[in-house]
């Protein structure tokens, strides 16, 4: 268990101190290396591409659920499931569609569950913290349907990496903050970032990130954990195209670990997302 005085110490003193810690986590996910195994020579072409069909097949998967909950999120802004008189379950369902991943059936089956006043998947929204080494920390934010099921699979992984499942302690030193993503504007304007500031500060935002490169940037902006989705109604109704939203924690303490040990804590989290439960990991590596 983690000292509790250590955490109310090192808590950060400012905005700027926290926007570069912000950055500085962001970036290390960004570019942290992919880990795959290597396989040995011998292996059939057809092993190869089934591996390469897994990993096409989960980022799919990946994608579906985001827009479900995209669309689950925009019924419950905009108070029904019929897009005709909610704007911003239909720009959520445009959305989905332009995907080419989401099919209409998975859409029609949401729609149906929100007129059924149905749950989906009966899931619990959980974080779990994990210990690695060298001082490493994760969280994993997750969305289970059978508990005990999900921690047996948490705990095989955690021996396969050599990593402990922490009964507490971790959250402790990080701050958990709600974000809202857009990629630009949904009517394909030009995106003025100073005015998107100005209306989601106005709506509880209380930072603004550009991520991304040239004509993949997406901006983030951050928010208290339960104001997320009043703010991404106010981003929609102004007409921002929505990326991602969710929660995430922010180490306090940011640590600094070599080439080696961070692509050891990429293969960690790599092995966490490969579970569809898995919605994000989030370090404390500066």
């Amino acid at each position: 268990m983690l000292n509790k005085s250590e955490v109310d110490n090192s808590h950060y003193t400012n905005t700027h101190c926290f926007c570069q810690t912000r950055l500085a986590s962001k970036l290390t996910r960004k570019v942290l290396p992919q880990v795959e195994s290597v396989r040995e020579a011998g292996h059939s072409h057809w092993q190869n591409i089934r591996h390469i069909k897994a990993a096409k097949d989960l980022n799919k998967a990946k994608t579906t659920d985001r827009h479900v909950r995209f669309i689950e999120s925009a019924i419950q802004m905009g108070g029904s499931s019929d897009p005709r008189l909610n704007k911003h379950l239909a720009n959520a369902i445009e959305a989905a569609k332009r995907t080419q991943i989401v099919t209409n059936a998975v859409i029609e089956a949401v729609l149906k569950r929100a007129k059924d006043g149905s749950t989906r998947k009966n899931t619990r929204t959980l974080a779990y913290e994990f210990v690695g080494e060298n001082g490493a920390l994760v969280i994993a934010n997750c969305e289970v349907s059978n508990v005990s099921k999900f921690v047996h699979t948490l705990r095989t992984i955690c021996r396969r990496h050599a990593w402990g499942m922490a009964k507490g302690g971790v959250k402790e030193r990080f701050v958990e903050k709600g974000f809202v993503r857009v990629s630009g504007k949904q009517d394909g304007g030009k995106f003025d970032p100073d005015e998107a500031l100005m209306a989601a500060i106005e709506a509880g935002a209380e930072e603004m990130f550009e991520m991304g490169e040239n004509d993949s940037l997406v901006y983030e902006f951050l928010c208290t954990p339960t104001g997320y989705l009043s703010l991404m109604g106010v981003l929609q109704k102004g007409g921002y195209q929505l990326h991602d939203f969710g929660t995430k924690w922010i180490p306090m303490i940011p640590i600094t670990l070599d080439e080696a040990q961070i692509n050891k804590v990429g293969a960690f989290c790599d092995d966490l997302e490969e579970n569809t439960e898995v919605i994000s990991t989030h370090t404390n590596i500066a």
